[in-house]
Formats: C-alpha cells, sequence, structure tokens
C-alpha cells in the first residue's frame, strides 16, 4: 500500500494526537501511545513518528499560548508568587526540561505551567517538544510494528493505564485526607 496516497486514513491519527496532546491531556495518561502502536502495525513508524509529531507540536503551540495567557492573568498572580522558586529551577536548563519531558513519560503539562511561568519563548519550547517528541513517537509506532498487537489488546493497555493513573491519584487524596483529619 502507498502510504502517501492513503493521507486520509491518518487524519484520525492527527486528531487523537490533538486531543491527546492539548487541554485535555492530563487526564489522559499514556493515552496516545496505543493510537501510536495502532498506526505502527500499518504504516511505516518514521511516517508515523513524523504526523504525530507536528499534529502534536501544533497543538502545543495553543497550549503555550493558552497557558501564557492565563499563567499571566490577574486572577493566577498568587499562583505565580508561590511558584517563583519552580520558574527559577526551570530557568536554569529549560530547554533540557522541556526536551526531557516531551521524550518521557513525564507529564507534559508540568513543562507547559513552567514554560508559561518563566515566559521561555515558544520557538525553543516547541523545538524542545518536537525534538523529544519525535523519537520516542517513533519508538512506540515500531514496537507497534514489530509485536501487531490486536486492538482489544492495545485497548486494554490504555484503560489499564488510565485505571492506574487514577487509582494512584485517588490513593493519594485519600492518604491527604486521613492525614489532615477531612477523610470522614
Amino acid at each position: 500500500m502507498d502510504e502517501l496516497s492513503s493521507w486520509p486514513e491518518l487524519i484520525p491519527l492527527v486528531l487523537a494526537a490533538a486531543w491527546c496532546h492539548g487541554p485535555a491531556s492530563p487526564f489522559l495518561p499514556a493515552a496516545f501511545e496505543p493510537v501510536l502502536m495502532v498506526y505502527g502495525r500499518n504504516y511505516s513508524p518514521l511516517l508515523v513518528a513524523l504526523v504525530a509529531g507536528v499534529a502534536s507540536v501544533a497543538v502545543e503551540s495553543v497550549n503555550y499560548l493558552g497557558y501564557g495567557y492565563l499563567l499571566r492573568s490577574r486572577r493566577l498572580s498568587c499562583v505565580r508568587q508561590t511558584s517563583a522558586r519552580l520558574t527559577t529551577l526551570f530557568a536554569r536548563r529549560p530547554f533540557l526540561v522541556c526536551l526531557l519531558v516531551a521524550a518521557t513519560p513525564l507529564p507534559d503539562w508540568s513543562a507547559r505551567i513552567l514554560g508559561g511561568f518563566a515566559r521561555y519563548p515558544a520557538r525553543y519550547y516547541l523545538l524542545a517538544f518536537g525534538l523529544g517528541r519525535l523519537p520516542k513517537f517513533w519508538l512506540v509506532a515500531t514496537l507497534g510494528h514489530a509485536l501487531q498487537l490486536s486492538g482489544p489488546v492495545l485497548l486494554t493497555i490504555a484503560a489499564g493505564s488510565l485505571l492506574l493513573t487514577y487509582t494512584a491519584i485517588w490513593l493519594r487524596r485519600r492518604k491527604g485526607s486521613v492525614a489532615s483529619g477531612v477523610f470522614h
């Protein structure tokens, strides 16, 4: 199959990249990796990585602008003041921090917040995310190509990831509530 002639079939990949790396991303941990594996089964992992990388960086530019706008608003000035230490830490090696966040399972929103606080230049922020995500996306798509896991297995992996993440959050909140004496 000529992959370039079937570009309309890649539109759902672009939409999934936009959804999983957009504003909903904090609520969708590891939801995009199974999508990459599905596309990696049928397309060149490099093509999958490039399409997903470009789409996610495009959405990241919208995230960057949105987070920056919100973080500079007067209503969130108390948040800026309390996180001044984090901004100082980010200011030492912002490109490396963004690159590592993009290339690893660390949550993307952490770099978005820090980038917005520090007013890190968008071109470097987006370059770091592009350079970090391309190899990660290629690796996951290559795994999809090599393992050829079925749709139900990939769906189970995605659901398990969400369940594990939300269970950990719930346990952490419950533990915090018990420790503070608020839990009934």
